[in-house]
């Protein structure tokens, strides 16, 4: 997986100037790849050679680059794909890079870091899509997993399918008829707490409705969605205002 370690020409310990040039040449190389960008690493490594690693090979160089790697793989980052990670980097010079790697700001690349939080990732994804993404992620062919512990509301069965046959198949947001019928052969349609049951909103009808897909996601996700929401009490009558149990608390009698 790894090349040549370094020559005993060239065994003496690098500095942290050394490593921190490496580690510059290395995420210039790095961004420039995950933009699609072409680049040279043998022109970046005869440019360090020319320069602020003069007393080092070729060989010793490209090793150096393989430690980076490996140090970003253990923070579960991303790594250039032609400078795989080194197996034989030792606990010193990997402390120190991944020291001088979070001195060298890789924040940016946190961007790129799998995630499990589902809030995390809409983010992340968010941060990405406006920038030039030019290369194929690679993607895992066997995701992680992790074991996590939720908590959920108890939901009324009847409100919700009340709220569905008070909809008669419409979108209460937009109009629109559902989109598709479900599994059930019914109209498919979801539905929606006005007032989150997070913020102590109702699970009455009076605090829901039915809507279509991009309607529910409009409630979440939209920039506009605090205007979709009083949109929403204007349309369906039978919707009462509920006030957060945060701003009820605030009330002084």
């Amino acid at each position: 997986m790894s090349e040549s370690p370094p020559t005993s020409t060239d065994s003496s310990a690098w500095s942290d100037a050394e490593l921190a040039a490496t580690i510059k040449a290395y995420l210039q190389m790095l961004h420039l790849e995950l933009q699609g960008v072409p680049y040279n690493k043998a022109a970046m490594n005869r440019a360090l050679r020319a320069g602020p690693l003069s007393a080092r090979t070729k060989g010793s160089v490209e090793f150096r680059m393989q430690n980076i790697s490996a140090a970003l793989y253990e923070l579960k980052m991303p790594y250039i794909a032609g400078y795989l990670p080194a197996l034989n980097i030792g606990p010193d010079i990997k402390e120190r890079m991944v020291a001088l790697l979070s001195m060298q700001g890789i924040e940016s690349l946190e961007a790129y870091v799998p995630t499990p939080d589902i809030h995390t990732l809409a983010k992340r994804v968010s941060e990405l899509r406006q920038r030039h993404l030019g290369s194929i992620p690679k993607g895992s062919a066997t995701p992680a997993t992790v074991t996590t512990t939720t908590t959920t509301f108890v939901r009324d069965p009847a409100v919700k399918a009340w709220v569905l046959q008070a909809a008669n198949g419409n979108c209460e947001g937009c109009g629109t008829r559902a989109p598709f019928k479900g599994t059930d052969g019914l109209p498919y349609l979801e539905v929606h707490h006005v007032m989150p049951l997070s913020s102590h909103g109702s699970d009455k009808t009076t605090n829901a409705v039915a809507l279509c897909p991009n309607c529910h996601r409009r409630c979440h996700y939209s920039a506009d969605r605090d205007e979709f929401k009083l949109a929403l009490y204007e349309r369906n009558p039978r919707l009462l205002v509920e006030v957060p149990e945060s701003a009820n608390e605030a009330v002084v009698d």
